[in-house]
């Protein structure tokens, strides 16, 4: 028995509907399979941005050209596995030097090329990805220890104290500034925590307990610095002990009392009985641990290098 020219029609349809079908459903699997590879493609992208990004600021930092941070930026781009002109990878990398603190902007692009989804006349798809980083002076400091330090405590060339050292207390009279290499004394940050210049050992303590964590943001150029007034205080000494074998940021000043930097003191001793002294060192670098403390702050005065090392971090 033969088909009827109407079954022959219905089963025409039926095909041209199952082939469009199959396409559809073709192309969704590509879209969700192609989705996911571009997905982990762009992860990995930005992975290498970010590394290309940190390469050209601690080159610039110790360069300062920003030719060569752009070679530093590429040449880690290369080390992952993204070449510049193969395979459509492109490495655009921008070095602004501000005032403050020069930026830098890496972008990474590179296609990625469709399993399925060329079928609905997508072959490819353009990934890229952005990152950037700051390098300079530290002008601001995130949870800072109420304390400051002289500037003749760094060295004639410009570089921090790496060794041991102790520090004492001014004496009993009106002088409250530390003066000298040997001095240091607490303060209160009087904008900074929002007390008066006056504080006394108790506001002291409170924001010793939040060093590293809850305690004053510092910032060049906006914050006041007040020593407490110079006398005893010997509970706070007990306190610091607590952070003995921690690093934390501190505030460098001049002779007259003025903010002038700030540094990074690593804390190895803290005596409150008739010597009333602490013991530490500053650090000549303001990466890993204790980096994240070390911030830039591009709409205040700029930081100096002075007081320690370039602060190098990612800013997205």
């Amino acid at each position: 028995m033969h088909a009827s020219p109407s079954q022959n029609s219905e089963r025409g349809q039926v095909l041209a509907i199952f082939a469009l079908a199959l396409v559809a459903i073709i192309a969704m699997t590509g879209l969700v399979l192609d989705g996911g590879s571009t997905f982990v493609q762009r992860r990995d992208m930005q992975n290498v941005a970010d590394a290309a990004a940190m390469a050209a600021a601690y080159d610039y930092a110790n360069t300062g050209s920003p030719s060569s941070a752009v070679a530093a930026a590429k040449a880690a781009a290369v080390a992952n596995g993204y070449v510049e002109g193969t395979d459509g990878v492109a490495v655009d990398v921008v070095v602004d030097e501000g005032a403050v603190a020069t930026t830098i902007e890496v972008s990474v692009g590179k296609p990625h090329q469709n399993s399925f989804s060329g079928i609905v006349g997508m072959p490819e798809w353009d990934v890229s990805t952005t990152a950037t980083s700051i390098a300079g002076p530290a002008n601001s400091a995130i949870g800072a220890a109420p304390i400051i330090f002289n500037e003749d405590a760094f060295n004639p060339n410009n570089t921090p104290q790496t060794d041991d050292q102790w520090y004492n207390e001014p004496g009993t009279g009106t002088d409250d500034v530390p003066e000298g290499a040997g001095e240091f004394n607490w303060t209160v940050y009087c904008t900074a925590s929002g007390n008066e210049c006056n504080g006394d050992s108790n506001d002291v303590s409170e924001l010793i307990s939040g060093t590293n964590e809850s305690g004053s943001t510092i910032t060049l150029g906006d914050t006041d610095i007040g020593p407490l007034n110079a006398g005893a205080h010997a509970n706070l000494f007990s306190n610091l002990a607590a952070l003995v074998g921690e690093c934390f940021p501190v505030s460098i000043v001049a002779d007259d009392g003025t903010f002038v930097g700030i540094s990074m003191f690593c804390l190895t001793g803290s005596v409150g009985g008739e010597t009333k002294s602490i013991s530490g060192y500053f650090l000549t670098s303001y990466q890993g641990d204790v980096g994240w403390q070390m911030r830039i702050n591009p709409n205040s005065a700029p930081g100096t290098s002075v007081f320690g090392a370039t602060a190098v971090y990612l800013v997205n």
